[in-house]
């Protein structure tokens, strides 16, 4: 190899040194940036003669090339948050947002409520998710938006009891007009008219026969428009039992009324509870268990994230309303992915097409609430390296002064 080659040879590698000291300085300015991954640069031989040496044992060096950047694809480490909207990704997948030249995807999980609504990320970007209503997300991905609306009351519909009729008691037949003495339990509940207010229910309960009772519901006739004197039957039901006191049929009952200012009503009481069947023992009659749907009116009382990425709003009146879950995309090679700044990326033919879903479905990682991903840059190996790379660019240097320190004796022959 001649001097020219060899100064030219360590010209070569000094300035693919110093690409890899960008990429390691890089890496030590965005140790603190959220979501970062650290890249490596990677390095290839060069031959001088390749042809020389068919065992090849006469091939000679001629320094190296920088082939590529290889980004680090590891997990970075996982720390709490005091705000609500942060999420991390545990695992593999992105982030997506809606940017102004299409869509993009991130790790950065840092994001946050704009004026409209709009879950949006650190440069107002809107993230993406599945739209969705009371725990059913749709599909197709959507900016996550949060209703501003309070919610309206729900008039109740259905009221489930389990209970034990007291298989002792004696027939009766039952009087609207002498409820409490011809019937052998009662027992009131707690209905919501239209307006979401408490309404005070009766249902008696008499036996007629061996087996079978009759349930009737009754309400206060001051409650109801017109008023009248006393209680007004709003509907009727029966139910039968076998010789061991287990239910056989329950007929359900239909009560419908007209509660003062609200208007009317109609609701269903049933005498099974969450699969849990009224029985008919020997023993004191009793309700084991007392359910009704409906809810009152209720203004917003706050929002934030599930484990998983879900958009949860909370109400008032204790309910609460899933309005989406966060979209996660995965592709076929992350390393192919191309970096445009703004803790973004977006997907090529390298990448692949994207998949988007739902965290902890397919390989994609879980999204956890208030917690934000740190980069994986590793402070002290990158440092490590940043001196390795300054000593083997100090020693190509002085490689580079010794052949020009030959070439000055080559000129200066006579």
């Amino acid at each position: 190899m001649s001097l020219f080659q060899s100064l030219n040879m360590t010209t070569n590698t000094t300035n693919n040194l110093s690409k890899k000291m960008e990429i390691v300085g890089d890496n030590i300015n965005n140790a603190g940036t959220t979501g970062f991954k650290g890249n490596r640069a990677e390095f290839s031989e060069v031959l001088a003669n390749q042809s020389m040496g068919a065992d090849g044992g006469n091939q000679m060096g001629a320094g190296a090339m920088y082939d590529k950047s290889t980004r680090d694809l590891a997990q970075g480490t996982l720390r709490s948050s005091d705000n609500a909207t942060d999420l991390a990704i545990d695992g593999a997948g992105h982030f997506v947002v809606e940017a102004p030249f299409g869509r993009a995807y991130s790790r950065d999980g840092s994001f946050h409520f704009d004026r409209e609504g709009f879950l949006v990320n650190s440069d107002g970007h809107k993230v993406l998710g599945f739209l969705g209503e009371e725990g059913k997300e749709s599909n197709a991905v959507a900016p996550l938006q949060i209703s501003k609306g309070d919610m309206p009351a729900k008039a109740t519909t259905n009221v489930n009891m389990n209970m034990n009729l007291d298989a002792r008691a004696d027939v009766k037949v039952f009087n609207p007009l002498e409820p409490d003495d011809t019937s052998s339990f009662h027992r009131s509940v707690t209905v919501l008219n239209n307006k979401g207010e408490q309404q005070s229910v009766d249902v008696y309960f008499t036996k007629t026969a061996a087996g079978v009772w009759n349930y009737n519901a009754m309400a206060a006739g001051k409650d109801l428009d017109p008023q009248i004197e006393g209680k007004q039957l709003l509907g009727t039901g029966v139910v039968t039992f076998d010789a061991l006191g287990v239910m056989a049929n329950d007929s359900g009952l239909e009560a419908t009324g007209v509660f003062k200012e609200t208007g009317a009503q109609t609701f269903n009481i049933s005498l099974t509870n969450n699969d849990e069947k009224t029985t008919q023992y020997g023993t004191d009659s009793a309700v084991h268990k007392n359910t009704r749907d409906g809810h009152e009116e209720g203004g917003v009382a706050g929002l934030g994230f599930d484990q998983g990425g879900s958009l949860t709003l909370r109400y008032t009146n204790g309910k609460s309303v899933q309005l989406g879950k966060v979209a996660v995309g995965k592709f076929p090679s992350e390393q192919g992915l191309r970096k445009v700044g703004q803790n973004l990326y977006v997907g090529n033919a390298s990448s692949g097409q994207v998949s988007l879903g739902q965290s902890g479905l397919d390989g994609r990682g879980d999204i956890l609430n208030s917690s934000l991903e740190e980069s994986n840059v590793d402070i002290t190996d990158n440092f490590v390296n940043l001196m390795t790379t300054q000593k083997s660019f100090s020693a190509n240097a002085q490689a580079m002064t010794a052949i020009d320190s030959l070439l000055q004796n080559v000129i200066g022959l006579r």
